[in-house]
């Protein structure tokens, strides 16, 4: 899909609601335009927390230190993704997120220490129990990235438009809609309409973003370990008997 820059978002709203449009962003002494450019931002930052975009999934990994407890989150997290975090060394997921009573509980409790890892995450860091010993432990999960703006002339990414050449990573119309439907709330006009639109569009798109699983009437999830389950079925030569 090919993204639009912030300019050309800018334009295509205000013709659409009837505005001038701006030539360049910011657009000094134009605040129209400049308020357009604001809702823009306001319509990326929380679109990120109405559903995990493919594209702003991130994967994240550290080996552990000896006696640390603690490990910094990284500086664009928006989110973990659930049920993604593994030890990779000993290929077994991670108990948690904890609770504040369970990780009260695990640290200072009868049962100080267990054989599987746990965490919790607490002060923008992502702690781990047992304590990681001498041997390096590879921790594995992913997670969705706050930053949905490429500046064209930088490497890296970040979380606001700056100027009109900004790229913003989502599907174009859909941030279009969603910016007239603030600009309506904001001005206290009926929003039926430009709601609906933007809904009609979010839900198609949600829908399509990752595909679709084959869906079954009683479905059965096979175990994540290795079994006699593992083996498929046929006809297997097992030797002679005696």
């Amino acid at each position: 899909m090919q993204y639009w820059n912030a300019l050309k978002i800018i334009q295509q709203v205000a013709a659409e609601l009837g505005l001038p449009q701006p030539v360049a962003l910011p657009a000094l002494g134009d605040v129209q335009s400049n308020q357009l450019v604001a809702l823009l931002n306001s319509a990326g930052n929380e679109l990120l927390m109405y559903y995990p975009w493919e594209q702003f999934v991130k994967h994240w990994n550290f080996v552990t230190v000896d006696g640390r407890e603690s490990y910094a989150v990284p500086m664009d997290l928006a989110y973990f993704v659930d049920q993604t975090q593994w030890d990779s060394t000993n290929r077994k997921p991670l108990l948690g997120p904890k609770s504040p009573q369970e990780w009260a509980w695990l640290k200072s409790g009868t049962v100080a220490t267990a054989p599987r890892m746990r965490y919790r995450i607490a002060d923008n860091k992502l702690k781990l129990l047992p304590v990681p010993g001498a041997t390096p432990l590879a921790i594995d999960m992913e997670y969705m990235s706050c930053n949905w703006v490429a500046p064209v002339d930088e490497l890296g990414t970040q979380n606001m438009i700056n100027i009109g050449t900004d790229i913003a990573l989502y599907h174009p119309w859909m941030l279009v809609k969603f910016i007239k439907m603030k600009f309506y709330e904001l001005k206290g006009f009926d929003t039926t309409s430009v709601r609906a639109d933007f809904l009609r569009l979010f839900n198609s798109l949600t829908g399509k973003d990752k595909g679709g699983a084959k869906l079954s009437l009683s479905p059965q999830f096979p175990p994540m370990f290795i079994g006699p389950w593992s083996v498929p079925d046929g006809s297997w030569d097992v030797g002679v008997a005696p």
